[in-house]
């Protein structure tokens, strides 16, 4: 596997990679960028073409060309290699299936039910005819490696069996279900759609039931329409897109990423041309599914329904998109049909609807008259469905357009509609502003927490006669070296610091490593206090232009960061 990792590092450059993912700017023989990992306006993410490295010296993030592309698209190891071998034109060689660790033993589960399900799919002519009627083209069936499960209680299951594959990695990649006379077959009677991470690994499926008169052919139970894969150890609903994969490079290159919300209207498009489109799958859209596509494109385009469930549907899903700074568009949808409807009808229709697609705000003072034709009713549906949407805007010369365009469209001065987006806004910002207040709470209580809980530990267990710790004197020693030029433990009641560490402990066989770990998380948080107090030196020293200080103290972050991630490393 080393010469593996050596060939894909001597074929690609870091710089060259993350420039598909940030906007870089050179730094001397540098390269500097804003953060990918956490908020940031002044840049203090570099990569270094010489060292072929990275580090941030905001959140203290740090690595080569394969950790970069595992924090950034939020895959492990494996995954990351697969998709840089894939950029590079190397082919991952494969290990014997006994060194295999459980996650990859998980997803060499998934790959063989996804060709099962391939297979399977040509023995059943009625599901491959409800799929061809559907409108997918033998190529469009093969490329995203649609399938079929029979309606039969353990087929496979028993396949998987063969192919060495345990009941426990099965039932854990969320292929099987347990029942008190043995497992069956998770999915029954429905064609699949395997649902893939950013490097084209399987981490689930989507089955659907074939229509009524196809599911009776072949026996298929009445049940809900689709079941998708439960949570696993790879597969976190709140974090996968279908087709995300096979939209990236697409939404990328056109600046600009499609959401659907169902399989065959994700399938379809991409059939039509559109393969920069993505999926929902009938899941709520998340921030973090906007984070994924925020790496590829700022820009989305939602499509949805012209009524009036449709655009209750999505209003959080729009909310969140501007929060995080996205250019949001609609493309409606005529006569109510969606996507996939509208792409049988004629593919053209779906590129004009994509090409005409308006900003949010736009569209609904578009729709919304068409919908509510009395003036007073119109009034109360802007008021509750358009202006809230205004103080997620960033720029203030957009909100100002748009309050314009408002009191246009409802005959009304500027004024009232200001003080109601300044309502909104106020409501907006107390939930950030909490939000944030939540937050440094929690960093600056830490230090705090952790020291009560080694104070209680160590007095707790200086007062037993036989205790779980020995050398407790040791342990004070370490502690009261820690905590040096630190603020204090703030000891209200001794009682209640030992209260809690029994509370905690009692019965515990592992007190002992449980102190050990807490001391060195208390050396990982003053570590990092000191690390942010020298960045806030260092900051100032670049503003007084004391370039001798400057260097100085960042050697002095350098060997904090190293001390850290060392401190890090032993602790995993």
């Amino acid at each position: 596997m080393s010469s593996v990792i050596e060939d894909i590092k001597s074929r690609l450059n870091i710089v060259d990679v993350a420039s598909g993912y940030l906007k870089l700017e050179k730094a001397g023989g540098n390269f500097k960028a804003c953060c990918p990992f956490h908020s940031e306006r002044t840049p203090s993410f570099f990569i270094s073409p010489s060292r072929q490295t990275y580090h941030c010296f905001g959140c203290n993030k740090g690595g080569d060309i394969i950790s970069f592309v595992e924090e950034v698209e939020g895959l492990d190891f494996q995954g990351a290699l697969k998709l840089l071998a894939d950029k590079a034109g190397v082919t991952l060689t494969r290990e014997k299936a006994g060194a295999k660790d459980e996650r990859d033993a998980i997803h060499s589960a998934l790959l063989l039910a996804t060709k099962f399900y391939e297979a399977v799919l040509p023995k059943f002519p009625d599901a491959l005819t409800y799929i061809e009627n559907r409108g997918l083209t033998s190529e469009t069936i093969k490329n995203f490696h649609v399938g079929f499960a029979p309606d039969e209680w353990r087929a496979l299951g028993d396949f998987l069996a063969k192919k060495g594959i345990s009941e426990s990695v099965m039932e854990r990649a969320g292929l099987i279900v347990r029942s008190p006379k043995g497992f069956y077959d998770r999915f029954r009677g429905r064609v699949m759609f395997p649902i893939t991470d950013s490097s084209g690994r399987v981490i689930a499926f989507s089955g659907r039931i074939l229509k009524e008169e196809a599911g009776k052919t072949l026996g298929a139970s009445a049940s809900a329409k689709y079941v998708n894969s439960p949570e696993t150890e790879v597969f976190h609903k709140s974090r996968a897109l279908f087709g995300f994969y096979q939209a990236r490079e697409k939404a990328r290159h056109d600046d600009v990423c499609i959401l659907v919300e169902g399989q065959m209207d994700l399938i379809l498009s991409h059939q039509a041309g559109a393969t920069n489109t993505v999926a929902s799958s009938g899941t709520a859209l998340t921030p973090e599914h906007l984070e994924m596509i925020k790496r590829f494109t700022k820009n989305i385009i939602l499509a949805l329904d012209a009524d009036k469930a449709g655009l209750s549907a999505t209003h959080r899903a729009i909310e969140l998109a501007l929060d995080q700074d996205m250019d949001v568009k609609i493309a409606q949808l005529p006569d109510g049909l969606d996507p996939a409807d509208l792409i049988l009808k004629d593919p053209a229709l779906w590129q004009n609807a994509i090409k005409n697609a308006r900003h949010v705000i736009d569209f609904y003072l578009e729709l919304l008259p068409e919908l509510y034709t009395d003036k007073d009713t119109l009034r109360a549906k802007i008021s509750e469905i358009v202006i809230p949407f205004i103080p997620h805007l960033k720029g203030s010369l957009d909100q100002a357009h748009f309050v314009g365009k408002i009191a246009d469209l409802i005959k009304m001065k500027e004024d009232p509609i200001w003080d109601e987006v300044k309502k909104r806004a106020k409501t907006v910002g107390v939930v950030r502003e909490t939000e944030k207040l939540e937050q440094k709470v929690a960093q600056l209580s830490r230090y705090t927490r952790i020291s009560r809980t080694i104070e209680g530990v160590l007095v707790w267990q200086a007062g037993l006669e036989n205790p779980s710790v020995n050398n407790i004197s040791e342990y004070r020693e370490r502690f009261t070296k820690l905590i040096e030029g630190s603020p204090p433990v703030e000891v209200v009641n001794g009682d209640e610091l030992i209260f809690e560490a029994e509370a905690r402990l009692q019965g515990s066989e592992k007190i002992e490593e449980e102190l050990n770990s807490l001391l060195k998380s208390l050396a990982e948080e003053i570590l990092r206090e000191k690390f942010t107090v020298k960045m806030a030196e260092l900051k100032q020293a670049e503003i007084n232009g004391d370039v001798s200080d400057a260097e100085k103290i960042l050697s002095e972050c350098q060997a904090i960061s190293k001390e850290l991630h060392t401190l890090t490393k032993n602790t995993l």
